[in-house]
């Protein structure tokens, strides 16, 4: 049986065909299988350093790896505190100016100070989330709920006859 590491990730961003399979991989994979791990192997996981690869990776694979020992309530790997790991200036993943904008304002700890801005839908429960990062939207995806003014209004159609 193959044992889980966070340090194998380093070969994913290394070897991965695009962009996409990297990001997969850091902000959907990772935290899935660590948080379906035993509190005994997620300890065992986070222990090796992960390689370097010399990309903004690197600084993405440290925040995750920061972030879901915090959430799982581990020690920070002394491994996620080397120089490499960090950017500046920062790199805000997200490309649409909404969801860049709330990856900057809401982003976990650990992503900010590694200067590593994800899409926050990418965090949810399946990786062990307790609460949403980003603004809550309602039904119709307004992500201001007490913000009435101006807020878009659903059509409503008279019983399929409009």
């Amino acid at each position: 049986m193959a044992f889980f590491r966070v340090a194998d990730y380093s070969h994913v961003v290394r070897d991965a065909p695009d962009d996409m399979v990297r990001y997969r991989a850091l902000m959907h994979d990772l935290p899935r299988r660590f948080h379906q791990l035993s509190r005994d192997l997620q300890a065992r996981a986070l222990r090796d350093p992960a390689p370097l690869t010399g990309t903004a990776w690197d600084a993405l694979l440290a925040a995750v790896v920061e972030h879901i020992a915090r959430l799982h309530r581990h020690g920070i790997p002394d491994w996620t505190e080397e120089p490499e790991r960090f950017l500046d200036p920062p790199w805000v993943i997200p490309v649409f100016p909404d969801m860049a904008r709330e990856s900057v304002l809401f982003a976990p700890a650990a992503f900010v100070r590694h200067g590593a801005f994800p899409d926050l839908s990418s965090l949810d429960a399946r990786g062990g989330e307790r609460h949403t990062w980003a603004p809550s939207r309602d039904g119709y995806g307004w992500p201001y709920p007490n913000c009435e003014k101006n807020r878009p209004r659903p059509r409503v159609r008279d019983g399929g006859h409009s």
